[in-house]
């Protein structure tokens, strides 16, 4: 009877030494080698090669190809050939012979409620991707374009399934997926407060897109680096890796106000001043933008606490990473120094 007493104490005992240990690699500072930098790039903004500059893709690692195609609720893949092919040969172009990744980003079917509430039109919106989940051909249909255009995986900006429903089949759908995507990745966008991957799928995804933006703290400034870091400690990752996580990185702003105004970094740079502020005087409303020192630091702070990478919405918001005030060019800093 001792014998086996000592055993279960060695047992639990040896679970809670690898417990610890997991608790601590979880956070443990990232190789600045495997670190990723995503951007999101849309389809119909680079349809001219100068909107693409070569020098970038010796920092940024993946290529999201946004916008450029689709599914609708019954599986089949909707898109522009003619955007996407001319998308994807710039992109190529302008990557050359870089070990850079493009994954083609499939948004799915919209609401179809008359409904102004947004919940209710977000409930709309996850029955006609159930549809699309259940119908037993959108994970064929998926790798047959992938397939067909070379890409590397294939990622989703799934917003939002609320109910359990929803996420029950959503969940079910990646697991599928992925058993049918062989090498090719799967990634997925996603925000704190909206996160009921089971494990299984969580096992599923490669990558996972935290979209830390849209949001503005009490003096109107647009996703603050204190905000920022507030939300990823306070959040509960559960079943997913923080090495899967890419912190998102706003290149663009909102006002103040946050009413429907979007503005770029780079048609702003040449006004921001040295505290991050913009004034629009054509709609009179105030602009903080993350200038290469805000972006800067909280790519280091996803570097050294255990995240895979930073992401970015969107690439051309910015200016040609070769400019000293490119945001790009402060994300490549922050992984170079994290390198020495």
């Amino acid at each position: 009877m001792k014998k086996v007493i000592l055993k279960i104490i060695s047992l639990i005992v040896c679970g809670a030494i690898l417990l610890l240990c997991f608790a601590g690699c979880a956070k443990a500072p990232q190789k600045a080698e495997d670190f990723r930098v995503t951007a999101y790039v849309r389809g119909e903004f680079i349809q001219s090669e100068e909107a693409l500059h070569p020098e970038d893709f010796d920092i940024i690692t993946d290529v999201i190809l946004f916008e450029c195609a689709s599914f609708d609720n019954k599986g089949e893949i909707v898109y522009d050939k003619d955007i996407l092919e001319i998308a994807l040969k710039n992109l190529r172009t302008a990557i050359g012979d870089r070990d850079v990744d493009i994954t083609l980003n499939l948004l799915g079917p919209g609401s179809v409620t008359d409904s102004t509430v947004w919940e209710e039109q977000m409930e709309s919106q996850s029955e006609e991707h159930n549809k699309a989940f259940k119908s037993g051909v959108l994970e064929e249909n998926i790798v047959k374009i992938l397939d067909e255009y070379n890409f590397d995986g294939v990622h989703f900006d799934y917003e939002y399934p609320l109910s359990k429903k929803a996420w029950r089949i959503y969940n079910r759908f990646l697991v599928s997926l992925d058993e049918k995507l062989g090498e090719r990745t799967l990634g997925v966008a996603f925000v704190n407060w909206n996160m009921n991957y089971t494990r299984k799928a969580a096992n599923a995804v490669d990558y996972f897109e935290l979209m830390t933006y849209d949001y503005v703290d009490s003096d109107g400034k647009h996703a603050t680096y204190d905000d920022t870091v507030a939300i990823i400690e306070g959040m509960k990752l559960k079943a997913i890796y923080p090495s899967k996580v890419h912190i998102g990185l706003p290149f663009y702003s909102r006002p103040t106000d946050m009413s429907a105004y979007w503005y770029g970094y780079s048609e702003c740079y040449e006004n921001i001043d040295a505290d991050g502020w913009y004034h629009c005087d054509e709609i009179n409303k105030d602009f903080w933008f993350n200038t290469p020192s805000v972006i800067e630091k909280k790519t280091d702070y996803a570097v050294n606490n255990g995240y895979g990478g930073v992401m970015f919405w969107h690439y051309t918001c910015d200016l040609p990473s070769s400019q000293e005030g490119s945001l790009i060019r402060a994300i490549g800093n922050a992984v170079e120094k994290a390198a020495a």
